[in-house]
This record gives structure tokens, sequence and C-alpha cells, in this order.
């Protein structure tokens, strides 16, 4: 996700955990998961996936 905001695509809604972007009318999804948790990963992650 960061990738993607720093390449100029722009956080238009939230809902909590989830996030969707737009940049030039294309729209990605990602969600946002914390360190630790069950998986007990050391750092928070994101999967994101583009809608168009």
């Amino acid at each position: 996700m960061s990738v993607l905001l720093n390449g100029g695509h722009r956080i238009v809604s939230a809902m909590g955990p989830s996030f969707t972007l737009e940049r030039g009318g294309k729209y990605v999804v990602c969600e946002i998961r914390p360190a630790g948790g069950m998986r007990g990963t050391p750092e928070t992650t994101s999967t994101c996936h583009r809608l168009n």
C-alpha cells in the first residue's frame, strides 16, 4: 500500500482495516494486517487488489 500511496494514489475511503485508493480513475482495495495477532508477524503488512 505504501508503494501505491508514494506513487500518486490517494485514499478515497476507509473502513476498519480496508482502504480504497484511486489514481486516474483506477481503483485499488487494500487490507492492512497489523503486526502480531494470530500470525505473530513482526511488522504490519498490506494486501492490495485492483478493481478496474
